[in-house]
């Protein structure tokens, strides 16, 4: 049985720890470990000592510029650092390699890009440049039940997505065999945001929100930033290391997500 230590107890982490299970002995660091009642996972207050553990993934964002994790730890097995595609700032409707360049547009996505190099300085480190995350309880179906979902026109606009359970599924992978590098985790399937909206509501039964225009939208300041940037994120090399997309769109995402439901 190998261990695996998991930094950090959000949404991905929880993924994370159903993938690792029950084969391997999976470690959780966290600030809250009273927020941990799965018997099978071994909980350590994140201040503690870590034993030794055959890799670790860290899914802890910057805090002030700052990685946790590598403030303390200097790790030397196999270890893994949840990034974000955001690095790659705006590419104006291009795809986009783990070789293209990198240019933030937000110091948010800067501070992931200082952290990433650190990250990569270790001896056997593997990237994740994770794109727009969704799964159950965290997707269009969730914003349409409390009425927040919003059908936005910007043209040419699209978005690179990953489902969940393949952030986790190819973290198992990784971890399994060793890789290091960096690797974008996406499902090649860049689409408007309207249209995912428009999809959800098609197999709802529901009407389509109103379609409003960009300048009209009134956005969180987050997701202003994140309609700043336009991109296509080719994830075709962890397709080629030999991992299987589990769900290659938005359409068998969602679809899966309702099925789910009905079960």
């Amino acid at each position: 049985m190998r261990s695996v230590a998991i930094f950090g107890y959000g949404y991905v982490a929880k993924f994370l720890i159903k993938e690792f299970l029950p084969e391997n002995k999976v470690i959780v660091l966290t600030r809250h470990p009273e927020d941990i009642t799965d018997k099978n996972v071994s909980v350590i207050h994140f201040d503690d000592c870590l034993p030794e553990v055959d890799g670790i993934i860290s899914t802890i964002p910057p805090v002030n510029g700052i990685d946790l994790v590598l403030e303390k730890y200097s790790p030397s097995c196999w270890a893994a650092y949840c990034s974000s595609t955001g690095v790659y700032g705006d590419h104006q409707g291009d795809w986009v390699t783990e070789n293209s360049l990198c240019n933030p547009s937000n110091e948010r996505n800067r501070q992931r890009l200082e952290i990433e190099r650190k990250w990569m300085a270790l001896p056997n480190a593997c990237v994740l440049r994770i794109a727009g995350i969704y799964g159950p309880s965290r997707s269009v179906f969730d914003q349409l039940d409390t009425g927040n979902a919003k059908r936005i026109d910007k043209t040419g606009h699209v978005f690179s997505r990953i489902h969940v359970e393949d952030i986790a599924g190819f973290s198992h992978f990784a971890f399994f065999n060793k890789l290091s590098g960096i690797y974008n985790l996406a499902d090649n399937f860049p689409a408007p945001s309207r249209a995912v909206v428009e999809y959800a509501c098609d197999l709802l039964g529901k009407s389509y929100p109103p379609l409003v225009s960009f300048d009209q939208a009134n956005l969180s300041s987050m997701a202003f930033e994140f309609y700043q940037d336009c991109k296509k994120v080719n994830a075709e090399k962890i397709v080629v290391q030999g991992y299987s997309i589990r769900f290659k769109n938005y359409i068998d995402g969602l679809e899966d997500i309702i099925k789910r439901k009905h079960q």
